[in-house]
């Protein structure tokens, strides 16, 4: 059975109780966070096999972390402990509409200094999924990592699978952000990239920057549009788009992972010469939509069962 790999940032995203500003929060709850650990977390709902890669601090939230994804059935063996550098964490408050504000404390964070050693035992096989964002893209040795990892992937026939995920804050210096992210959308089969960041990476509107982006090795193009769908674009010129789904939002944190997450599973099934891709669309628009009527990213996901029961 083909497998999703994810490597990125885990962490722990303190999430206001209600809504208001940061300034203004008094309560936050404690949940596992990390867009890929986010991913994982959807494929694994989905009846799939997730592996989680990073490294946390070795401390409280590193482990209250690793329980909380061996809890939700993904594979933790290849997360290990730093006692050098510290468990990310995230604060977060929301807005009435359920739009976030964060706080990041992650400049010293473990997921940024995991070296190709911690994941040399990583077997790739045909049709397994390497995913990954561009948070855990900052320094220079997790950026070499990631590159062993994805050579060894594609030597191994496995689909490699990339979401921007911009993190503004977390740079200072947002062209080389951009130039990071280019390097990586070079090599990547499927990318899934919210609309405002592909007009961010390229400079240019939507039909310009696909034309762009959609290079000789990209498979599938994600474009989102938040609570208005998202268009589908293929190598071949076809393209299909969801409108998505309304719902009564109180939260859109880890909306576009579970989103990827499902469409992911759904590619896994068979791989992508086998994929229905509006049926896999419309289902990662129903997990979309699903998880924005919960708190937190991962306590919020369905699966697969639920979300196309209660999302119609």
């Amino acid at each position: 059975m083909s497998k999703l790999y994810s490597i990125g940032e885990l962490l722990i995203d303190f999430q206001s109780v209600g809504t208001g500003s940061l300034k203004e929060t008094k309560e936050f709850v404690k949940n596992a966070g990390g867009a890929p650990a986010n991913v994982c977390v959807q494929a694994v709902k989905f009846g799939k096999d997730a592996v989680y890669l990073t490294k946390v601090g070795n401390d409280g939230f590193g482990d209250f972390l690793i329980d909380s994804l061996k809890n939700e059935g993904v594979d933790v063996s290849f997360i290990s402990k730093s006692n050098e550098y510290d468990t990310s964490l995230a604060f977060v408050s929301f807005k009435e509409d359920g739009e976030r504000e964060f706080s990041f404390y992650r400049k010293m964070a473990a997921d940024l200094h995991f070296t190709k050693e911690d994941f040399k035992d990583v077997a790739f096989t045909k049709n397994d999924i390497l995913e990954f964002g561009s948070v855990a893209l900052k320094t220079e040795v997790s950026r070499q990592t990631h590159n062993d990892l994805i050579e060894r992937a594609k030597a191994a026939h496995a689909l490699i699978a990339f979401d921007p995920n911009l993190r503004l804050n977390l740079w200072e210096n947002h062209e080389e952000l951009k130039s990071i992210v280019k390097q990586y959308i070079s090599c990547a089969d499927i990318i899934k990239i919210g609309l405002d960041e592909l007009e961010f990476i390229t400079g240019k509107s939507e039909e310009s920057a696909v034309k762009e982006i959609l290079h000789k090795d990209l498979k599938v193009l994600l474009v989102t549009y938040g609570s208005h769908g998202a268009r589908l674009y293929l190598q071949n010129g076809k393209s299909y788009y969801n409108p998505g789904y309304r719902v009564q939002a109180v939260d859109t944190t880890g909306a576009g992972d579970s989103f990827f997450g499902a469409f992911l599973a759904e590619v896994l099934d068979g791989g992508l010469s086998a994929c229905d891709y509006e049926k896999a669309l419309d289902i990662a628009c129903r997990c979309g939509a699903y998880t924005t009527t919960g708190y937190g990213a991962i306590p919020a996901m369905g699966t697969k069962e639920k979300v196309v029961k209660e999302i119609k």
